[in-house]
């Protein structure tokens, strides 16, 4: 069968928004002047330094270390939404804004499934009634069918009295890759979803490696292990070969980078997700050159999820008073 070509209109209005990012993009703060911010003295000088930047002109004149974080993360999500707007498929911003509603989510599983007291998830945006409809047995409508299939396979696992926080991570986070595979698939683009893909497998590997070094192993859900494919072997590995160096089996997933991490590192799976947002980082760099499409749209808001995570760090490690170089350890590499 002759290929198609893409249709004129989609090549417009790619372009404009391809152009959009382009110009946003020289805005984003370059991974020397990241560091440069840990040189403020306190968060009296940190704050107007952090509203100099291109997602967080607008938030509010307070040095309060819990509200500049809920108002950084709601900033950070009506940035990533005025981009879905301008372009003409909401599925890119979908990988950016899903994982909010998935936080949102558990927020609410916490308090169904598990008693807990449920928090506020700025930036997210589904109404409450939603929420309570995937609690429920009924069937929800797309796009929330993969929320409700979620609450249905935590109230299947367990009796209430035997559910774990650990156990509602997991299995949601199953339910999550899969939201994010579709999204990444809808976009039209290949690469696109391959960057996605690695992405969403290392971060898998990475929940199982938590419930490794926390014996959290009766938590681990067959969605989550079903979810690795062909790397299924791979995966169990990682979860049941307790003497074997997990190191290598990340490496074998994809992580190279992972092996330079030591052997008494104190907190080795912070330090993995930050390897695998480096990687990431490195991923999408090759959709910078790409003239238009979902791909330059992508590695903006790409660009723009890790500067949210680096000053975030930042705002929060200065206000505990923690040192530069613990701070430093936190930063992600960024693609400018």
């Amino acid at each position: 069968m002759p290929r198609v070509a893409r249709p004129r209109l989609d090549r417009i209005a790619w372009t404009y928004v391809s152009g959009l990012v382009s110009a946003l993009d020289t805005r984003l703060l370059p991974h020397r002047a990241t560091l440069e911010l840990l040189n403020a003295d306190g968060l009296q000088e940190l704050a107007p330094r952090v509203r100099q930047t291109v997602m967080f002109a607008d938030l509010p004149d307070t040095s309060e270390p819990f509200a500049l974080a809920e108002a950084m993360q709601a900033s950070y999500a009506a940035a990533v939404r005025r981009i879905g707007d301008s372009s003409p498929s909401r599925s890119v911003a979908d990988l950016f804004l899903l994982p909010i509603e998935w936080q949102a989510f558990r927020g609410v599983l916490r308090e169904k499934a598990l008693g807990l007291e449920r928090g506020s998830v700025p930036g997210s945006s589904t109404p409450a009634a939603v929420w309570e409809q995937c609690w429920g047995p009924a069937e929800a409508e797309a796009p929330f069918e993969l929320f409700a299939q979620a609450a249905a396979a935590i109230r299947d696992a367990a009796p209430r009295e035997e559910r774990t926080p650990q156990l509602v991570d997991t299995i949601t986070q199953a339910f999550e890759a899969r939201d994010l595979r579709r999204a990444a698939d809808a976009t039209g683009s290949p690469e696109l979803a391959g960057w996605v893909h690695t992405w969403l497998k290392l971060r898998l590997a990475l929940a199982l490696l938590r419930c490794r070094l926390s014996q959290w192993g009766d938590a681990i859900a067959p969605q989550t292990i079903e979810t690795f494919g062909e790397a299924r072997q791979a995966a169990l590995a990682l979860l049941t070969e307790g003497r074997r160096d997990w190191r290598a089996l990340f490496a074998a997933l994809g992580l190279p980078s992972v092996q330079a991490i030591p052997d008494d590192e104190p907190l080795p799976a912070v330090a993995v997700e930050r390897l695998i947002d480096d990687a990431m980082t490195d991923l999408c760099r090759s959709g910078r050159g790409v003239p238009f499409g979902p791909e330059p749209v992508f590695t903006y808001l790409w660009g723009l999820r890790i500067e949210a995570l680096n000053l975030k760090a930042i705002v929060a490690g200065v206000a505990a008073g923690m040192s530069r170089e613990a701070i430093a350890r936190d930063i992600r590499q960024t693609h400018v």
